[in-house]
């Protein structure tokens, strides 16, 4: 049986988040009520009218073919409908790995992309993004990683906490270097949309390559956490690999909240610009606080999504740093070391 980690980010923010004044390090841009949606998007739902019966496993068609346009080169038949991007991450990583595999990972991270690989046996191989290099990817060193063993290299675009992006060309490497070896490529893209200070937006690995596996969510880009629907974009025989574990978690997402979602799917650009119009006001504020505390914080600028990870100049327990935030003066920010072993930084979300 699987002894599962804690997830120690996930935990600081069921600790805190419910109960502090000030909410600054979410990965989440700004919240929204259903009437603020309808409103955005000058649609409505009937939900007297809607079926409570569940829907397909893979989804409802008119979700998968709504999301499908979020991509350039995507069919709802490659579209997989999951609650949360956190079971999209347990259902790859359960079907694309077995105990004695290794995998890659772009590091630091989003936890779950790989703790998850390790719980279950895999040997975990970081691909580190240096504060010191300004969080750039060094691909000499990722050649240094993989062997026969390796089956997956995951990385989050943009990522998740560095707010640093792959481009096109980045992302070309990316793909001929893992069909050179064999190995598939996963790029969780739930913060895909959101640009920062008018920087380019991250394009999708799906319409770069068909055989890569693309992940995302209505919680991070979107501003909707609270209705817990997420997405594989994948080939159908990756789809197929884990249909039968489906079974033993959510066998389908909930209905209500798939309606929802597609609704704001199928308005993306008017959701995705009042939420730029947000971060950009943020932003504009974070960049003035960060240039007077230059003394303070060694700060590498975030280039997409809504999280940086300034690194405090002088050596500081982040761990103490950030609990007395929360106790004594009613703030969340993630710790570097407790929530991503990254001593040294905070997480800032600006979204």
């Amino acid at each position: 049986v699987t002894r599962y980690s804690v997830f120690q980010l996930e935990e600081w923010f069921e600790r805190y988040e419910f109960d502090v004044d000030h909410l600054l390090g979410s990965s989440s841009c700004a919240g929204m009520t259903i009437e603020e949606l309808f409103e955005i998007t000058g649609e409505t739902v009937d939900f007297g009218e809607l079926s409570l019966g569940a829907t397909p496993g893979p989804g409802s068609d008119e979700l998968r073919e709504a999301i499908s346009t979020w991509y350039d080169k995507q069919a709802p038949k490659n579209i997989y409908i999951t609650s949360s991007s956190t079971e999209a991450i347990f259902l790859l990583i359960e079907s694309i790995l077995s105990s004695g595999d290794s995998m890659v990972a772009m590091f630091p991270m989003y936890p779950a992309l790989y703790q998850l690989a390790e719980d279950n046996g895999a040997e975990i191989r970081y691909w580190h993004l240096r504060h010191e290099n300004g969080f750039e990817l060094d691909f000499d060193e990722l050649k240094e990683l993989v062997d026969e063993t390796t089956k997956l290299i995951v990385i989050n675009n943009p990522n998740n906490p560095t707010g640093q992006i792959m481009l096109t060309d980045d992302l070309r490497q990316m793909v001929q270097f893992s069909k050179e070896h064999g190995i598939q490529l996963w790029v969780d893209e739930v913060f895909r949309g959101i640009t920062v200070d008018g920087g380019p937006a991250t394009p999708s690995i799906r319409d770069i390559d068909s055989t890569t596996i693309s992940t995302g969510s209505m919680s991070k880009s979107f501003g909707l956490s609270g209705l817990r629907v997420g997405w594989i974009a994948a080939p159908e025989e990756v789809l197929e690999a884990f249909r039968h574990i489906r079974f033993y978690t959510t066998v389908t997402a909930p209905v209500m909240e798939q309606k929802i979602a597609t609704v704001a799917h199928r308005n993306w650009d008017k959701v995705m610009g009042r939420n730029q119009a947000i971060l950009d006001r943020n932003y504009t504020f974070l960049k003035q606080w960060m240039g007077d505390r230059s003394h303070v914080f060694d700060w590498v600028e975030p280039k997409g999504g809504p999280v940086t990870f300034p690194k405090f100049i002088d050596s500081v327990n982040t761990d103490d740093f950030c609990l007395k935030l929360a106790e004594d003066y009613s703030v969340l920010v993630p710790s570097g070391n407790y929530s991503f072993n990254a001593e040294g930084f905070i997480r800032i979300g600006f979204g």
